[in-house]
Parts: C-alpha cells; sequence; structure tokens
C-alpha cells in the first residue's frame, strides 16, 4: 500500500458557514450531520452552525499540507484503508476521509498544526485519534481524519521501580499485553486491566480511562496515571501531571496552550465548585463526562492554602481524545498480590443478590466479579469453545469441574449469578477476619453454596466462563450480533438486585437476548442484547431500547457508563445524567482545550452523529 496514495475527488464542494447571533464569540463547531433522533442537550449559545457539507477540497489539500510540513509516516486515501477504519467494536460504520499512521511524535504535532489552521478555512476537518479499535462506543470514528497512533508510536520507554511501585513508560500505541509481560517479570502489574487487555493499547486504555475488575480496589486507569505527554490544539507537547498550588501558580504566569488552559479550567471550578461536587456520580466507576471534580483532590480553598493537588491528568484521561493527543504515559504499577484466596457465591434467589455484594465488599477485596445463568449454560453447550484456550490436558480437567459443578454441587440448577470474590491475605488480616467466617456469614447472607475454591481447574474453569461471557455470547444466535449500547451501565451495591430484576423484564419485554457480566462489587453490569443488524428495523429499536434501559439506570441512582465511555452512542444522553448547567460546563472546558474543535468533535459533548443512519448494517 502506498503511503502517497490519493484519491481524487469528483466534485469540490464549496464550504457555506452559517452563524446566527451569539452571547459570546466562539470558534467552536456545533453539529455537522443531521441531529440525532435521541434526546440531547439544548445547543449552548457559544455553538456556531456549520454546514454539514464534507468538503473534500478540505481535505485533499490536508494531504498535501502534511507532506509540504514534513509529515512523515501514511498520508492515504485508499478506498481499502478507509473502510478498515470505517469500524470498531460498536454498532457503528462511519468511514473517514483520510488515514494517518505518523511515525514519529513531531508528524503528531505538524498534523495537529496543520488541522489547526486549515479548519479555519475548512469547518468539517478534524482531527480523531485511533489505537487499536477494541472501543465499544465508536469513540474511534471519524469522518473526516482518523490519526492511528498505534501503527509506530507503540515502544516502552522505560521501567523504574521505587518505594515500592513500578513506573513504566511507554508510547500510547503499546500493547497492554507486552506492559503486562515486562511489569510481571519484575512482580508487578497494572490493576485497572481491562478485559480486553490481549489487544487494546496503553494509550486507548488512558483515553477511555478503562477499568476492570481490580479496579473495584485500584480505581480506574486514571488513578494509576504519574503524568501524559499530550499534544494541545497549538500543536506543541506539554508534560502534564499533578501540581501543588505553587506549581500550578507558576505554570499559568505563561502565555503557551497549557497555561491558559489549566487557569481557565482552575476558575471554571473556582466558580462553579458546589454544582460540579454535587454533579459527581453516586456510583463508584463512572467515564461518563468531563471530571470536573477529580482536578482538584482537595476543595479550592485547601488547595490555596497550599493542600492537594491540581492534576489535569485527570481530565485527559477518560477525554477520547477531544482535548488534545497523548504521545507518552506513565503509569503507577502495584506488587502482585500473593497468597489470594478465591471465593465461589451462586446466588439462586435474585432478591439476596445485593446482602451477599454489600458484605463481600466490607472485606476489602481485590475482586467481586459476576456472571449469570446464562453464560454458565453457554459454556457447558459449548465446550469446544474452550479447547483453543486451555492446554490439552487441562482443557478436559476443566470441562470435568465445570459439568460436575453443575450436576453435583449445584444440584443441577443453574444460579441466577455466580460472584467471584477475591481475597488477599494481607487485606483479611487487616481486617481481623477468617476466611471460614467470611463464608459462613455469606452462606447466610443468601449465597447458599458458598465455597473456598482450593482446586486450580476449578479456579481455571471459573475464569474461563466469567472472561467468555461476551464471546460465548455469539454462540447464542450466529445469525445475530451481540450490541454494544447497553452493555456500561452501572448502580450503587445496594441496588444491584433491583436493577437486575428489571433489566431481565425488559429484555423479556423486547424479546432479546443477552449474557449477562460484569463487575459485582460495582454492581456494573456488561451485557450485549442479540440483535440482527441487517434488520431494517433494529436501528430504531436501538433507539428505543436505550431510552429506556438508561432511565431504569438512573432510576437506581446509576449512570449509563461505567467504563467504556461516552462516543457516540452516549454522548447524546448525557443529559439524563447531568443536569444543562453541568453539561455547560463541560462544553466550556472542551472549548478552552479545543476553541476551533480540532479533536474527535462529536464525542463527550456536541452531538453530532446521527446515530440511526451511522449504524452498521452487516452482522
Amino acid at each position: 500500500m502506498s503511503s502517497r496514495a490519493i484519491v481524487k475527488s469528483k466534485k469540490v464542494v464549496k464550504s457555506t458557514v452559517k452563524r446566527r447571533k451569539v452571547s459570546r464569540p466562539s470558534t467552536s463547531k456545533s453539529p455537522r450531520v443531521a441531529a440525532p433522533a435521541l434526546p440531547a442537550p439544548k445547543p449552548s449559545a457559544v455553538h456556531i452552525e456549520r454546514s454539514t457539507k464534507r468538503e473534500p477540497l478540505g481535505h485533499l489539500l490536508v494531504e498535501k499540507l502534511l507532506r509540504e510540513s514534513g509529515f512523515k509516516g501514511v498520508v492515504s486515501s485508499a478506498a481499502e484503508l478507509l473502510e478498515k477504519y470505517s469500524t470498531d467494536e460498536s454498532i457503528f460504520h462511519i468511514k473517514p476521509q483520510i488515514v494517518l499512521q505518523p511515525e514519529d511524535k513531531r508528524s503528531v504535532e505538524i498534523a495537529v498544526a496543520v488541522l489547526g489552521k486549515e479548519t479555519k478555512r475548512f469547518p468539517s476537518l478534524s482531527l480523531t485519534p485511533r489505537a487499536a479499535g477494541t472501543g465499544l462506543g465508536g469513540g474511534s470514528l471519524t469522518d473526516s481524519i482518523v490519526i492511528d497512533i498505534a501503527a509506530h508510536l507503540n515502544k516502552i520507554i522505560e521501567i523504574k521501580e521505587k518505594d515500592g511501585f513500578a513506573y513504566i513508560t511507554c508510547e500510547p500505541g503499546t500493547p497492554w499485553r507486552e506492559a503486562e509481560k515486562v511489569l510481571k517479570a519484575k512482580g508487578y502489574y497494572l490493576p485497572s486491566y481491562p478485559a480486553s487487555k490481549q489487544i487494546c493499547t496503553i494509550g486507548g486504555a488512558v483515553a477511555n480511562n478503562a477499568a476492570g475488575p481490580d479496579s473495584l480496589r485500584y480505581g480506574h486507569t486514571a488513578d494509576s496515571v504519574e503524568s501524559l505527554d499530550v499534544i494541545l490544539q497549538d500543536g506543541h507537547t506539554y508534560t502534564i501531571k499533578p501540581l501543588s498550588f505553587k506549581e500550578f501558580k507558576q505554570l499559568i504566569k505563561g502565555q503557551d496552550a497549557l497555561a491558559k488552559a489549566a487557569d481557565a479550567t482552575f476558575k471554571l471550578i473556582e466558580k462553579n465548585e458546589t454544582v460540579i461536587k454535587n454533579a459527581k456520580p453516586k456510583t463508584a466507576k463512572n467515564t461518563s463526562g468531563y471530571p470536573l471534580w477529580s482536578v482538584i483532590s482537595t476543595s479550592v480553598a485547601e488547595f490555596k492554602k497550599g493542600k492537594g493537588v491540581f492534576d489535569l491528568t485527570r481530565l485527559i484521561s477518560g477525554s477520547q481524545g477531544t482535548i488534545g493527543i497523548i504521545t507518552s504515559v506513565t503509569l503507577r504499577a502495584v506488587p502482585i498480590a500473593k497468597d489470594t484466596t478465591l471465593i465461589a457465591v451462586p446466588v439462586f434467589d435474585l432478591s439476596s443478590a445485593s446482602r451477599v455484594v454489600l458484605e463481600a465488599i466490607k472485606h476489602d477485596p481485590i475482586n467481586v466479579e459476576v456472571f449469570d445463568s446464562l453464560t454458565y449454560d453457554s459454556a457447558m453447550k459449548n465446550p469446544q469453545f474452550f479447547r483453543s484456550r486451555l492446554p490439552s490436558l487441562d482443557y478436559y480437567r476443566v470441562l470435568l469441574s465445570m459439568y460436575t459443578t453443575f450436576h453435583v454441587r449445584w444440584n443441577r440448577r443453574l444460579p441466577e449469578f455466580v460472584l467471584l470474590i477475591t481475597l488477599d491475605e494481607k487485606a483479611i488480616a487487616k481486617k481481623g477476619a477468617k476466611i471460614e467466617d467470611i463464608v459462613n456469614i455469606l452462606q447466610v447472607k443468601g449465597g447458599r453454596g458458598t465455597r473456598v475454591i482450593t482446586n486450580p481447574y476449578e479456579r481455571e474453569m471459573f475464569w474461563q466462563v466469567r472472561d467468555a461471557s461476551y464471546l460465548l455470547s455469539k454462540l447464542l444466535d450466529p445469525k445475530k450480533r451481540p450490541a454494544a449500547f447497553l452493555e456500561d451501565m452501572t448502580v450503587p451495591p445496594e441496588h444491584l438486585a433491583k436493577f437486575f430484576t428489571d433489566i431481565k423484564y425488559l429484555l423479556k419485554k423486547y424479546n432479546v437476548t443477552a449474557a449477562v457480566h460484569g463487575h459485582g462489587g460495582n454492581a456494573h453490569f456488561h451485557f450485549y442484547p442479540l440483535l440482527d443488524f441487517t434488520s431494517r428495523s433494529t436501528p430504531a429499536l436501538i433507539i428505543k431500547m436505550a431510552e429506556e434501559f438508561f432511565a431504569t439506570a438512573i432510576k437506581y441512582h446509576g449512570n449509563i457508563c461505567g467504563e467504556h465511555n461516552d462516543g457516540i452512542i452516549r454522548t447524546p444522553y448525557l443529559s439524563k445524567m447531568y443536569s444543562n448547567q453541568v453539561l455547560e460546563l463541560f462544553r466550556t472546558v472542551e472549548h478552552t482545550f479545543d476553541p476551533d474543535d480540532i479533536f474527535n468533535p462529536g464525542k463527550k459533548v456536541n452531538p453530532r452523529f446521527d446515530i440511526l443512519s451511522s449504524i452498521r448494517h452487516t452482522n
């Protein structure tokens, strides 16, 4: 494939810009395609309405200007490459007009600088960063320019050990599995590892603020970020890390893009501190919106007295490349826990699920994972699925454990849920408890049949079933696709049982099948309804289901976005979680960092993709 491939435009479309009166000047872009048929926040007064035309002349010129500016790497509009970047793991299909694969960080800076200039002439131009394309919300899809940072920027730079932790610095395209491998050799790991860790990248995990099983104890990826190198809208790279008040005051004396954005963000938080604090979701896990409540670790007043830090990495982590492009990441890794104990809790009575989970989290578990009866049933009906995942002898031993558990231990009854609770000796000792006492209490709370799993093949069986829930769901109906649009809802654990009861009712109401798994300690559920994307009725069904399912999460004081981020699918629905005032704060902070809307427009704020027409038509 030629790195200079260029598609000739058949027709040059003249750009038109329509403006309406605004209360203050702005260069922020508003939606460039038809508004989604969804409940979206009312447009801000700072918005400028612009043409939805794609401006092929602008894109054609960008290809030329990038080369002339010294960009190194692929600049292509070859049809087969554009198609490759038209999908990710989401339900959408949106074709870009140019694909960039920069060979070095300087080329990323050049791309941002060129776009920053040309977007003023051609408003439809934008730059969307992409890594492995494993996102479930369509965050890496665009109808303009996609910049693949994983193609070449994928190297581990260094690992340092200090004060009981390891600090790994790497480029954003570094595969998570590679970082995990080198850290494991030293006895450490990154605790926010997502289920996609075998195929995702470090930069993608930071941009989405990924989380996983061990996030129950250690939090999201943002909680492990030490520093980030980020290219802002002026085309320059800045190292961003937590700052004391003295360091912050020194920073904002400058006149560069970071100084101005930091100063404006601080003033925004200071002015709206109470509103921002009250807007923080009640759930432990959340990646929706911009977490302004996490930027200052204390109150504004305490920060001014020298306490706490001002940390813009908290804002950039999870921003999906909407306010800058990450070119380097330093993460803090923790020691791998030793002497762990796995407790399996079959929950046959759904009404007791909340009691069991609330009891489990009292003991500071590393994780509390969950999968449902349909997942276990699918595993038993598809034993061949595990053959490629396990060595031959282990394969038979794991299957023996699977069928023995069902026929003997569960007396041929499938529980509503199975909870997998991982405890470590250090935490148990700290709490002054004993394993046998914990097991007995969990049984009393409703976990009849709770057991400590000592057989290594039985342990492997439970984790194989849990980890394979999504892939097993694909086998339930090969003519349909597991649809990622409801898969990230979470509620406070005390509402787990009632919430899931309502979810089961809604699945039955819409006559769809979905295996359920997730992070039980956070009452965070992943489920993917099996839908036929070749059917013309599917897009409308998705819209209808999203409305009702999301409303159910909100009813139980939960949220619609625990760890998979907003992307295309959830951005229009943020008004269900946040007030108009808070949504305006989100728009303001995005505009502060990206006044010309260079970076990944239509995600997090200002939804611009028509969901109905953007949904894929293949399974």
